[in-house]
């Protein structure tokens, strides 16, 4: 009899919740699993970050793809609270040290990203740090080739960190900013 892998994670989860463990084995596994998916389905060029796709914020070479990131972090609109988490998925799985259909049943039940990282004891500044950790590695990069100033390198975090903030922190109701580069 074969049993489907989330049924197992569930249940374990479960019992490992009944008996006093933490689910960081779990959430371990889960991000494993979701880090070796999203390495399978990546592709090359352009930072993604739509609904359903990936972003791979180490494959930007480009300024220009820098801003198409940047832009990605506020999430899509369309997606309502969701927004497209399956980019950031991996640090919301670290972060926040749940399963992707526990953060389902918070969001659908009314809770952006910061209510879920506040009720976990986590903390809305400690996710957004971590969002812009993973995805800052692309200032990093282009700073390093030379691509962009240490100033452009500073204001390009700052957007980056203000995207994040709008993300985890969406009422709902704002209407998504538009990201289109440093002003001159």
């Amino acid at each position: 009899m074969k049993i489907p892998m989330k049924v197992v994670a569930v249940t374990l989860a479960s019992v490992l919740a009944l008996t006093g463990c933490t689910a960081a084995a779990v959430t371990a596994t889960d991000t494993a699993t979701e880090t070796a998916t999203t390495t399978a389905t990546e592709s090359a060029g352009a930072p993604a970050g739509g609904a359903g796709e990936t972003v791979d914020a180490s494959a930007v070479t480009t300024e220009a793809e820098l801003i198409a990131l940047i832009q990605d972090a506020y999430g899509d609109a369309s997606l309502d609270r969701h927004r497209g988490h399956r980019p950031v998925q991996g640090v919301l799985d670290t972060v926040l040290a749940i399963t992707h259909e526990e953060l389902h049943v918070r969001m659908d039940a009314g809770q952006n990203l910061s209510d879920v990282a506040e009720e976990l004891g986590v903390g809305t500044d400690t996710l957004i740090d971590a969002l812009v950790d993973s995805w800052g590695v692309a200032i990093d990069d282009l700073l390093a080739a030379g691509t962009i100033t240490e100033d452009e390198a500073d204001a390009y975090y700052e957007a980056l960190e203000e995207a994040f903030t709008f993300r985890v922190t969406w009422n709902g109701t704002d209407a998504t900013p538009t990201f289109s580069g440093l002003d001159a």
